[in-house]
Order: C-alpha cells, then structure tokens, then sequence
C-alpha cells in the first residue's frame, strides 16, 4: 500500500508561538495517523516547518507498515534544502537540517519514501492542524 504523508508548521508573530502538525494518509485518503505540536518557545515558520518534517520522520522510523510514501510540504525551502537543491545557511535552522536529513537518509536504506513541493492549497490537513493550534 502507498501512503502519502504531509506536514506544515506556522507562527503567529514570525518569530513567535509555533505550532506544526503532520498527518498519513492511506491510499484510500483514509487518515492512518496525525500529529500536531506546539513549540515551548518562540519560534519561526521556517523552524516549524522543520518541526514538522523530523517529527514526520520520526514517526516512520518505528512504523513497519508504512513502505512506500510520498511526504509533501508547502515550504519549498525546507522540501529544497533536504533534497539537495538549496544550501542552509541559517545558524538557527541547520541542526535542524541536519536532523531532517539524517533522517531521511536513514529511512532511504528500508522504505521507498519522496520528499515533494505542494501548493498551500493541496496541504490543507496539515495546514489546518498546525492553525488550530494557534486559535
């Protein structure tokens, strides 16, 4: 079974209080988990966003169900800087990176998994998971 998986993040302030959220669905478009988190200081959309994605990843390290999955986001910064195409550059967001990174690496070796640039319009689960934390 392929899965697609989406994340989001956002900071009411830019820096300020940052939330970020994740959620799988199945090839049904059936929802097969989600998270959402809220950072205990301020921070940026950038950050949350990172947020977003390593807890995703993490998540799939101790999933054995999930084999093939596509993940999308909406900041075409982070999908750029972990795919390769852009440097980080940013003190604040390269462990960060780094993290991210590693973990996709490591997850290349045991799932077949894509890292995929959307539009906001088609992450909205995500987006609305990471807004509700902020109302």
């Amino acid at each position: 079974m392929e899965y697609r998986g989406f994340f989001d993040g956002s900071s009411k302030g830019n820096p300020g209080l940052a939330h970020c959220s994740w959620v799988i669905l199945d090839s049904d478009n059936v929802e097969y988990s989600h998270k959402r988190i809220k950072a205990k200081e301020d921070r940026t959309n950038n950050y949350a966003e990172y947020m977003g994605l390593i807890s995703l990843l993490y998540y799939l390290v101790s999933e054995k169900e999930i084999v093939y999955i596509e993940i999308f986001g909406d900041t075409a910064l982070v999908i750029n800087q972990v795919n390769g195409k852009w440097k980080c550059k940013s003190p604040n967001l390269k462990p960060l990176w780094e993290k991210a990174v590693s973990l996709f690496e490591y997850l290349t070796t045991f799932k077949h998994i894509k890292l995929t640039w959307i539009p906001r319009e088609q992450n909205t689960i995500a987006d609305q998971l990471a807004q509700e934390g902020k109302l």
